[in-house]
């Protein structure tokens, strides 16, 4: 670590090395991601979720503080954190494709089929959660928890590490801003659903660059996070009803092979539902961002 990191020992400020908020940044998101596993090793709700967002966080912070960072340690720790939130990415999605099912079904539709429908979902959801559980309570989580507990306390530093705060932040969070700003501009109505869920993944990238930021940036940092979070929940919406309609989509295509093409007209009929409702969530994203 850098010597004037090291030897820090004062509150975080605009003066503060900028390699004490790694330090601080990499800690907290330890822990998050600790506090995280044991509540699925104690079977709590949303458990799953949390290392799933814990890891995004960290991955985020290692992202923005790349060019500060020694050595190759910190893209094989984003690679091993993907992965582990990978795991974790099946049951979270099936939990929301099931709620938003339930929040579709109309008396329009046959409520055997939507029954069905739902059961598949519960079963696939519960085997997804298995094997997420599996994986977050392993061996080789438990070593990367090792390896982050061994990382957060002394990170390899380049020199760049001992500048202030607030020579290198506005530096570093303008670039994320940059990269967002230049996708978003791009989005269009008609834009595909990939290149609308690249831009929900830049929106959270930046919302996070501006959490971590906001300790030492303050009021600057928070309004960026405040508009980066919003433009996040309306992109995540959109890309909850993108996940929806494939995955429908594809047990129709089941259901059609099994020749059960009553159930497989339900299964398009939501399907079509989930894919109206991206229309006015792309419109009202369109319309917060370009507002003056």
């Amino acid at each position: 670590m850098v010597d004037s990191v090291v030897g820090w020992s004062g509150e975080l400020s605009a003066e503060a090395p900028v390699g004490a908020l790694v330090v601080k940044a990499l800690a907290k998101g330890t822990t998050r991601l600790q506090r995280a596993i044991l509540m699925v090793e104690k079977g709590e709700d949303d458990a799953i979720h949390q290392v799933r967002v814990s890891c995004r966080r960290l991955r985020s912070d290692l992202k923005l503080f790349r060019k500060l960072l020694a050595g190759d340690w910190a893209q094989d720790l984003r690679t091993d954190l993907a992965a582990l939130a990978n795991a974790c990415g099946e049951a979270r999605d099936l939990e929301v494709i099931a709620a938003l099912v339930r929040e579709t079904a109309n008396s329009e539709d046959d409520p055997e089929h939507v029954e069905t429908i739902l059961t598949t979902l519960t079963l696939g959801l519960d085997r997804a959660a298995a094997r997420s559980n599996e994986v977050v309570t392993g061996e080789g989580t438990a070593e990367l928890l090792q390896t982050l507990d061994a990382v957060a306390a002394s990170p390899l530093l380049k020199p760049k590490a001992s500048k202030p705060c607030s020579e290198v932040l506005p530096q570093l969070l303008k670039a994320a801003d940059r990269t967002f700003t230049e996708q978003a501009d791009k989005l269009k109505p008609w834009t595909q659903d990939d290149d609308w869920h690249e831009v929900r993944l830049l929106a959270k990238r930046l919302r996070y660059a501006a959490d971590t930021s906001a300790a030492v940036l303050g009021d600057d940092a928070k309004e960026v996070a405040t508009h980066a979070a919003k433009y996040q929940e309306l992109l995540g919406q959109h890309q909850d009803h993108c996940a929806a309609a494939d995955n429908l989509t594809a047990m129709a295509r089941e259901a059609a092979a099994q020749d059960d093409p009553e159930l497989s007209f339900t299964l398009g009929r939501l399907t079509e539902r989930h894919r109206a409702a991206r229309k006015p969530l792309r419109e009202e994203f369109l319309s917060l961002y370009h507002r003056p």
